[in-house]
């Protein structure tokens, strides 16, 4: 970072990473878009030079490697498969590194890799909920995590789901009635919903113990939000948290909250207050 602020390449430039382009457009005083990083460009096969963006903003499709040679700061905003494939190596490189797609950090061994080795930092972004400094504050007095999340049923429909998974919450939307689709583990949930369920991983990561949280999902064809209930209980208190988030109109399986968060801890690591500590 430097007295112009902090140089940005987006990893993923799909409905969350258009969004933080375009949020960040009047603070570019601070944070600047330097680039991004398409599928295309990070499997190699982008070709011709290209570029990102609306009219008057618009930025070039880099490749990985001039990335983290430009960027003060990546953020993913594209999957946790994502992370898994290139978290690794802009850490290693020295890059600072912004996850949203905290899913992929219930693998224990890539968490340490990008959390405690470097010499890049890792960021991890609050998402789609809150409350977290609290959770954090309240790590190792904590005994449980319950979290219920209630989305519409379109908004949990993947390819990769089990054909009996699909078939429940397609039940839901068929008759009309909300559904229990879901009920375990963090690392079950993020394996069966990839993108949907990160909430869940923020939790575990912020009670410093994924075994503490327990995830249910409801497929609710009535549900026009995205509803997150947490229930933290523990030696020191207990806490109640009731969110809903509209859902992000280009890509419903997740909150429009999360760019808004993304664009928010990109201006805290830019300097921008106020602090809370």
């Amino acid at each position: 970072m430097d007295d112009t602020g902090i140089g940005v390449v987006l990893l993923g430039y799909g409905a969350i990473g258009q969004a933080v382009h375009r949020m960040l457009a009047p603070v570019a005083d601070s944070v600047r878009v330097l680039g991004a990083l398409d599928r295309a460009a990070l499997e190699g096969t982008a070709g011709q030079v290209r570029m990102a963006g609306p009219a008057g903003q618009e930025v070039p499709v880099l490749e990985l490697g001039a990335a983290i040679e430009l960027a003060d700061v990546i953020l993913e905003c594209a999957s946790p498969a994502a992370v898994r494939a290139y978290g690794p190596g802009i850490i290693g490189a020295g890059t600072d590194l912004l996850v949203a797609s905290l899913g992929a950090l219930v693998d224990g061994r890539l968490r340490e890799t990008l959390l405690e080795r470097g010499p890049g930092r890792c960021h991890l972004s609050t998402g789609a909920i809150g409350g977290l400094d609290l959770i954090r504050a309240s790590a190792g007095t904590i005994e449980s995590i319950e979290l219920s999340t209630r989305k519409p049923p379109a908004a949990l429909l993947h390819p990769g789901l089990p054909t009996a998974l699909r078939a429940s919450i397609a039940r839901a939307e068929t008759t009309g009635s909300s559904r229990h689709v879901f009920g375990g583990s963090v690392a079950d949930a993020v394996r069966l919903f990839p993108s949907n369920i990160n909430v869940a991983a923020a939790l575990g990561l912020a009670a410093g113990d994924m075994d503490l949280v327990r995830v249910d999902i409801v497929a609710d064809p009535s549900a026009t939000l995205t509803g997150h209930a947490i229930e933290v209980h523990g030696s020191g208190g207990h806490y109640r948290f009731g969110i809903e988030n509209f859902p992000d109109p280009d890509n419903p399986a997740t909150s429009a909250l999360t760019a808004r968060s993304t664009v928010s801890g990109l201006l805290r690591l830019a300097g921008h207050g106020p602090h809370f500590i």
